[in-house]
């Protein structure tokens, strides 16, 4: 790390859960300077800037990305409203880090591309798998050889059932965190997907179903199969549940997640602590979301674009899931 580096003004708009996480983890990079939160609730603007220390608060999406002092935004707003704020930031100069999706639509996903692309400005989709540890040692051992032929490779990343109402009118499953394991399977494999089949199931009231199993085959016959849906128990102690197999004739290797075998067995609760993603101290945020806003942040002071991620493969990404929506529906494969 450069220890040297100029302090960069950083803003962060949509404060949910994941945008709170954002917060925690731009205020442990030394040389990132959080200067200004945007949510459209007021309360919850006031609450994150008076909680992390912020200098300045705006509900008007319009207003962070024209203060003088941010040069940054990310954006973690719901994922089918990723337009308007990054073609916002973008008009005025702002570097971006988006997170994944990159939308939910094709058209979508052109105009950010497009509008990021004109504007000239440093842009990048967070898909955090690629910063997460375990995955990179698998993806560099297929480069190295050491896995020989891969056969198969499959993702199951399911969500609790109470998250349900707040996704599945939005959003589907494989859209909203199906995308995770498309990229970083494709990631992996360093190949393209050919054909897409799909299976949804569907029994309660909302506009998307509750799981899908996807089907990739890609270009050189090798086969990915990804698991996504709002499926556990609302009481299963962690909002998400994933695990990761390849299989290849020289390898066999599994990734877990939440807890990667840390389990906390309280008195009054039972918890699988993060230690990966975004393990929290003294109200900052370590790990792969750290490590994923750092390597952008180097990019914006380097003046270069990203070439961990590039909009292009999180557009991919978002391509592959909505051919699984429609193969879903209609029954038959669908050809990319």
């Amino acid at each position: 790390m450069t220890i040297n580096m100029r302090k960069i003004g950083v803003g962060v708009i949509g404060l949910g859960d994941f945008g709170e996480r954002h917060v925690q983890a731009i205020k442990s990079i030394p040389y990132a300077e959080l200067v200004a939160v945007c949510s459209r609730s007021e309360r919850r603007a006031k609450e994150i800037a008076q909680g992390y220390g912020v200098k300045r608060w705006y509900t008007d999406r319009r207003k962070i990305v024209e203060d003088k002092d941010v040069d940054v935004v990310t954006i973690a707003t719901a994922d089918d409203d990723h337009v308007e704020p990054t073609i916002l930031a973008a008009e005025a100069g702002k570097h971006i880090l988006l997170e994944k999706p990159i939308a939910t639509t094709l058209e979508d996903a052109d105009k950010i591309i497009s509008t990021t692309k004109r504007t000239g400005v440093i842009f990048m989709v967070g898909h955090i798998l690629r910063f997460d540890r375990r995955y990179r040692v698998v993806r560099e051992m297929r480069l190295r050889g050491e896995l020989g032929e891969i056969i198969s490779v499959y993702a199951r990343r399911l969500g609790s059932s109470a998250a349900a109402d707040r996704f599945l009118n939005r959003v589907s499953p494989i859209v909203q965190h199906g995308v995770h394991d498309i990229d970083i399977i494709r990631w992996i494999l360093g190949g393209e997907v050919k054909t897409v089949y799909a299976k949804a199931v569907k029994f309660r009231e909302y506009r998307y179903p509750d799981a899908y199993w996807t089907i990739m085959e890609f270009e050189d016959k090798r086969i990915g199969v990804v698991e996504s849906g709002f499926v556990l128990p609302s009481t299963y102690p962690h909002f998400i549940d994933s695990f990761f197999e390849l299989v290849s004739e020289n390898a066999a290797i599994h990734i877990y997640t939440p807890g990667e075998l840390f389990t906390v067995y309280h008195n009054k609760y039972l918890s699988k602590p993060d230690v990966t993603y975004w393990p929290q101290f003294n109200l900052h945020a370590e790990g792969a979301l750290r490590d994923e806003i750092e390597y952008f942040l180097q990019c914006v002071h380097s003046e270069i674009q990203p070439n961990l991620i590039v909009p292009e493969d999180a557009r991919r990404a978002l391509e592959i899931a909505l051919a699984g929506e429609k193969s879903a529906l209609s029954g038959s494969s669908v050809t990319l």
